[in-house]
């Protein structure tokens, strides 16, 4: 009787656990999401006024065209990257279909590591997977903060 109350207050536990993790997931989202709206926002802002001031655009339309651009480059970097790309690519192909001049070739070598996630984020989504895995096959010791925060000490006491 006793196994049972403890093996219930374990899966308590657990769900508690996976219901806080699952928060930090939301809350880190929202705060992407909340800065990249702020970012682009003030950059078409300040784009705009830009505009509207310098008169380099002929027509209003034309200028919140461009404050829009700039405001979407500053919340979605890729985005207007990949748009630039495939750009280069139409302008390129007809350059080479009507003649003028050559594809050259382009010291863009893109030997950075743009793709890599935060390691935080990485093992936050782990410890969701295996709670969740346990909760589904509650099967062997349940996962416990303690018992995880100890395994990651020591294999960095063991790296060192």
């Amino acid at each position: 009787m006793q196994a049972i109350a403890e093996r219930h207050g374990t899966m308590r536990r657990v769900e508690r656990e996976l219901a806080r993790l699952d928060g930090l997931i939301a809350r880190a989202r929202l705060r992407r999401r909340l800065f990249r709206g702020l970012r682009g926002g003030l950059g078409a802002g300040a784009t705009l006024l830009v505009l509207l001031k310098a008169k380099v655009a002929a027509s209003l339309g034309l200028k919140l065209i461009l404050a829009a651009l700039v405001g979407l480059g500053l919340a979605w970097p890729i985005a207007v990257l990949a748009f630039v790309v495939i750009a280069g690519f139409v302008v390129t192909i007809l350059g080479a279909l009507m003649g003028e001049g050559g594809v050259s070739g382009s010291d863009f070598d893109c030997s950075w590591d743009c793709g890599c996630k935060r390691e935080r984020m990485k093992r936050l989504k782990h410890l969701i997977a295996l709670r969740r895995a346990w909760l589904a096959a509650p099967t062997g010791p349940a996962p416990s903060i303690r018992r995880e925060s100890g395994r990651r000490f020591l294999a960095d006491k063991r790296r060192a």
